[in-house]
């Protein structure tokens, strides 16, 4: 088999370098609605069970073993390669097993941030035949669109907060530390660094008396076929467990996994849930609050996404309010 879209049949085969969470299922399952061939490589300890019933050839693999997936993949005759789902810190920690080439991958970087490792695995296994796609080649729908994604508006102070932290976790991942930052009164609480997203989150909101602002991104280096900012229903549970007022998504290349459920959490939690490509300008007028989808500054209206129709003035600048 070849990568290419046979003559008059289905897409051409494709490989999965698969870790956890829904993501992989939602892929395995597009795919096999289309017709193709599935070769699954999933990363030990972290991949569904349930993709080997999907897979037309599967194998499990210890984190790091780089030679062993290169040939499973070229004895599963695939070329195109996909990464999708995350790979927990525990398996990063406990379950990371070089082979030799892993090894001296590693050897040669001069970083070992995310992107500099995952980009030195990409151009490993390009070096040897496989192209790799974004997962949202294969799932575009999957991306979240500009806008207010639920019925709760925010009021002019938790709109600027949640453009601040927009900022803030923009800035944060230039630096290549993380994607998320929590803010209160435009006061950045919580940054991500090694513990997480939902570590971050609850760090922000065990440090405020007011529900704070959460913002995810795209780091502005990312490669997009390599990792994906991915936001679910667990994490809008965890944002209603804590009591946050908003969460803020990168419109630019976020996946928002599960939307229908994701937007029913969040309006019977009473938590804003917005997209922008660009956060608002600060302290721009915004009566009424944040245009919802389609709306006269919506993405479909004269503005574009985000608009002129930014957060309001008056949020408060004053201290963080400890939480007893």
């Amino acid at each position: 088999m070849s990568g290419g879209k046979p003559p008059g049949g289905p897409p051409g085969p494709v490989g999965f370098i698969a870790g956890n969470l829904s993501l992989p299922l939602i892929a395995a399952r597009k795919v096999k609605e289309e017709g193709r061939f599935l070769a699954v490589a999933a990363i030990k300890g972290e991949a569904s069970p349930e993709l080997e019933g999907l897979a037309d050839r599967y194998a499990e693999i210890p984190l790091g073993q780089l030679a062993p997936m290169a040939d499973f993949f070229a004895g599963a005759g695939v070329t195109d390669v996909c990464m999708a789902g995350g790979v927990s810190r525990e398996s990063i920690i406990r379950g990371y097993s070089p082979d030799g080439e892993a090894v001296k991958l590693m050897e040669g970087l001069d970083s070992f941030q995310t992107d500099s490792i995952l980009r030195a695995a990409a151009g490993w296994l390009e070096a040897r035949g496989l192209r790799l796609l974004s997962v949202t080649d294969l799932v575009p729908e999957i991306l979240v669109k500009p806008g207010l994604r639920g019925a709760a508006a925010p009021s002019p102070e938790l709109a600027e907060d949640l453009a601040f932290a927009f900022r803030i976790a923009r800035e944060l991942g230039r630096l290549d530390v993380g994607q998320t930052a929590v803010a209160c009164d435009k006061i950045a609480v919580a940054l991500e660094g090694a513990d997480g997203t939902d570590a971050t989150i609850r760090r922000g909101a065990s440090l405020c008396s007011k529900p704070v602002a959460v913002a995810k991104v795209l780091k502005p280096s990312q490669d997009t076929r390599l990792d994906l900012p991915v936001v679910g229903p667990p994490t809008i549970r965890l944002l209603a467990d804590v009591k946050a007022g908003g969460l803020a998504l990168d419109a630019r290349g976020l996946i928002l996994l599960d939307e229908e459920e994701c937007v029913r959490l969040a309006d019977a939690a009473g938590i804003v849930l917005v997209a922008w490509l660009d956060p608002p300008p600060a302290a721009s007028p915004c009566p009424g609050g944040l245009p919802g989808p389609g709306g006269p500054s919506g993405p479909d209206g004269p503005s574009g996404p985000g608009g002129p129709s930014g957060p309001a003035p008056g949020g408060g600048n004053g201290p963080v309010h400890a939480r007893s």
